[in-house]
């Protein structure tokens, strides 16, 4: 028979048991959120989202739906999960019309549960950018010191104008002669005036000065450096060379094997943003650009294809309209250039013409493209000989005319006129 202090002991032992039960059970979840959303987006991304449907359902709720041995089983090897007859398994992969999830058993548990922690937890989000008539408009620090550098020297030129003429009006009223101001500047500016060698010296210099710069105009005459147009999409080459390390043949793929590099068809940009939305886009700051279905960018390659964002799939009988992307480099006619041949015999990078294309977020002409730029080139480029078919038959006769010398483009003909104008 149970006495009331038993009683009590067996009724504190039972509260300890169910703390220590629930409290290792919230334990299990909670996982470092940031390393989560670093590996969802490395692991689960492109199948999942937290708050819709995309393959695979929405994470958001998951740990409430399921257990914790559930999930680890699941995410490890849902194939086996399947085959052991497990239902919410089978109704899963049925709803999904079998669509296979890969297994994770690289993740360890504490990665699983860092995963399951960022969708409870979801992304911390700061303040959004201001966004004006559906459009992204995002504070940037401008630099005002030309304009300040001007206004200064305009303010300073109206002050002395100012003291000269109130210099002037005490002359009146003293009754006293006025002078102009080039007269005030001293006996200095008067005697230079006079002196014929100086006027004739200086007149020989003006005209010199500007010869040569009406001579740098001229040669400058069809030659767009740094030309960086608007595009209709603020595609960033920096986020998708740079950070995403895409490589430039993969969207211009006919640099391989043509003149052209190409510009990529809006099918190429959908082999990925038919799953990368643009919903969660930061800026350096980590402040969010965009935060919803997808981005203002994204959204005009939809709108051009055709793709239904909710349904997942491209419209039935839509018009299709193309994306006129401006071009930035441009040779003249009388020039011929052929990309396949300084992609694949040449092996040059992309950079070697373009410059840090990786870098940047909207791309600009970074060379001069010019014909003596070209010429530069060919006389200081070395052939590449070694593992390249293409001069197989030629390397053995050019080292032996040269006998061991730096073999550049030039020694092949690469200056020869009729190699670009023919």
């Amino acid at each position: 028979m149970y006495t009331k202090s038993k009683s009590r002991r067996l009724a504190s032992f039972l509260l300890v048991v169910v703390f220590m039960f629930s409290s290792s059970s919230v334990q299990a979840f909670e996982g470092d959120a940031k390393n989560g959303k670093k590996l969802f987006k490395q692991n689960c991304a492109s199948c999942h989202k937290l708050d819709k449907k995309l393959v695979g359902p929405a994470l958001t709720g998951v740990t409430d739906k399921y257990s914790e041995e559930w999930l680890l089983q699941w995410i490890r090897n849902n194939a086996e999960l399947r085959a052991s007859g497990d239902e919410d398994a089978i109704d899963i992969f049925e709803e999904y019309n079998g669509s296979v999830m890969s297994s994770f058993t690289m993740l360890s548990n504490q990665d699983i549960f860092d995963i399951l922690t960022y969708t409870v937890e979801g992304d911390q989000k700061p303040v959004l950018a201001d966004v004006v008539g559906g459009a992204v408009v995002v504070a940037e620090a401008k630099d005002y010191s030309n304009q300040i550098t001007i206004g200064l020297g305009l303010l300073l030129f109206v002050m002395v104008m100012l003291l000269a003429r109130m210099k002037n009006t005490l002359r009146l009223v003293q009754g006293e002669e006025t002078v102009s101001i080039l007269d005030e500047a001293g006996w200095f500016w008067g005697r230079l005036i006079k002196n014929k060698r100086i006027v004739t010296l200086a007149t020989v210099l003006v005209t010199i000065v500007f010869l040569n710069q009406l001579y740098a105009l001229m040669m400058g005459v069809g030659q767009e450096q740094n030309y960086q147009p608007e595009q209709p999409i603020a595609f960033s080459h920096a986020l998708h060379a740079g950070e995403n390390e895409i490589d430039c043949n993969y969207c211009h793929s006919s640099a391989r094997h043509s003149k052209h590099s190409g510009i990529p068809s809006a099918n190429v940009c959908m082999n990925c943003h038919m799953y990368v939305d643009g919903s969660e886009i930061t800026d350096d700051a980590g402040a969010l650009k965009y935060d919803g279905d997808n981005s203002p960018e994204i959204a005009k390659i939809y709108a051009a294809i055709g793709w239904d964002v909710e349904e997942r799939g491209y419209i039935e009988d839509y018009e299709q309209q193309p994306i006129k992307w401006v071009r930035i480099h441009n040779l003249p006619d009388l020039a011929y250039f052929n990309h396949s041949q300084h992609v694949n015999a040449a092996e040059l990078e992309c950079q070697e013409c373009h410059g840090p294309v990786e870098t940047m977020e909207e791309v600009y002409q970074y060379s001069p493209l010019t014909m003596g730029w070209c010429i530069n080139c060919h006389r200081e480029t070395e052939v590449q000989f070694e593992q390249n078919g293409y001069y197989q038959d030629f390397h053995a006769e050019l080292t032996e005319e040269y006998h061991g010398e730096k073999i550049t483009a030039e020694k092949i003909g690469g200056i020869e006129c009729g190699k670009c104008h023919y």
